[in-house]
């Protein structure tokens, strides 16, 4: 699997973090698990496993990262408390080619003992040149010359007002700009009179000193102008900052009602069907789905769905598809069913959650922020059967979604 593709919710360690799959716990908390490893390389192997759904350690934030690995030291000396080992090897694979097997961050915490052979060591090669230091370390300050860290903390002080945005130098006047009367400069009484300003490279205004029956805007009014307006932008943003900045919830997700029109197997592969779904929009769209063990054509035709409208499109066997029916299955996908929407919601219908506000992103915000990946493994069915965002319902106008399956998970 290569680290540009998108993150699977279906990998084993979300599983784990779902409590689908059991494991053996050491500690958990808010951001991370810590197990034993199931197929350990010695008696005492452990992983930290990230909570946030992420591919690698390059995937992840600043602030998943610190505090992911705060935790580190703490499972670290649980492991060396339990083995009485004398050392412990820390490991992390990012990517195929480095050893990574799940695609889920986690890293490796293996006791060490001496000549346990347990983690392969190649012999050091020849000393690195001081020309080839120069060139590694030019090569890696450039695109990181400033701590990601660093940065969004600045950020954040600036945000909370602990530290204050520099003053833009101001603007050199035009060749038309009036000269400022000295009666309109706070705190001076008896200032002298101002004169025309010369810019550099014009001629000299022709215009003369603000006319005295037209009073001029003092500095103070236009700062006090533009931060009315800003807050007036502010009332208008939803709680929490601006729209931009929101986190990530199910309100990002563009979820509709869908009528599947037609239906046939994919030419090329025996596990997708190709979908025709009316949507409410001037044409349909293509979708592609992998239900061709699970259900045969005579149902999907005609069936009334539920469809995730706003991911980016993708290629699946030759066939770009256009979005995502959604179904609920129990842990092991051996049973599988629709997402019914309410037998009179039209098609096109978008639906809501109680407690979750705000409009749908663009599918390329969903891709960048990998809001689907976070969204997804929180999507279940109720005992009821109703399809459920953590515990809020999915609703339209005349109703909520239902499954014949109860308690399963949605994706």
């Amino acid at each position: 699997m290569s680290l540009d593709a998108p993150y699977a919710p279906d990998n084993i360690f979300a599983k784990i973090l779902r409590k689908e799959i059991p494991s053996h716990v050491i500690f958990e908390t808010d951001h991370a698990l810590a197990i034993l490893d199931a197929f350990p390389m010695v008696r005492g192997h452990a992983l930290l496993i990230p909570k946030a759904p992420v591919v690698s350690v390059l995937d992840m934030s600043p602030d998943v990262a610190a505090k992911v690995l705060a935790e580190l030291p703490r499972l670290a000396r649980a492991v060396q408390h339990a083995t009485g080992a004398p050392g412990v090897n820390v490991l992390q694979n990012s990517g195929k080619e480095a050893g990574q097997v799940v695609f889920h961050c986690h890293f490796h915490v293996i006791p060490r003992f001496e000549g346990d052979g347990a983690v392969s060591k190649k012999a050091p090669g020849p000393m690195i040149s001081a020309d080839e230091a120069k060139s590694l370390l030019s090569a890696m300050r450039l695109p990181f010359s400033e701590s990601l860290a660093a940065v969004d903390a600045l950020i954040s002080e600036v945000a909370d007002g602990q530290v204050k945005p520099p003053k833009q130098a101001a603007a050199a006047p035009s060749p038309n700009t009036k000269a400022p009367r000295a009666a309109d400069k706070a705190g001076s009484a008896k200032a002298p009179a101002a004169t025309p300003a010369k810019p550099s490279g014009g001629p000299p205004s022709s215009t003369p000193a603000a006319d005295s029956g037209t009073p001029q805007s003092s500095k103070g009014d236009k700062k006090a102008a533009k931060e009315a307006k800003q807050a007036a932008a502010a009332a208008k943003q939803p709680a929490g900052g601006a729209d931009g900045d929101r986190d990530v919830d199910i309100s990002w997700a563009d979820i509709r009602v869908g009528v599947i029109t037609d239906a046939k197997a994919h030419p090329e592969s025996p596990k997708l069907y190709v979908e025709t779904i009316d949507l409410g929009e001037p044409e349909p769209r293509t979708v592609l789905s992998g239900l061709a063990a699970h259900m045969p054509l005579e149902k999907v035709k005609g069936a009334r769905v539920v469809v995730i409208c706003n991911l980016k499109p993708r290629k699946m066997a030759g066939i770009e598809s256009q979005g995502m029916v959604l179904c609920a299955s129990d842990a092991e996908k051996t049973a599988l069913d629709f997402v019914v929407p309410p037998p009179d919601a039209p098609a096109g219908a978008r639906f809501e959650w109680p407690g979750y506000s705000g409009e749908p992103e663009t599918a390329k915000k969903m891709d960048k922020k990998k809001a689907w990946e976070a969204i997804q493994p929180l999507l279940r069915t109720d005992d009821k059967g109703r399809a459920c965002y953590k515990d809020a319902p999915f609703t339209v106008a005349s109703g909520s979604c239902t499954s014949s399956l109860k308690n399963g998970i949605i994706s």
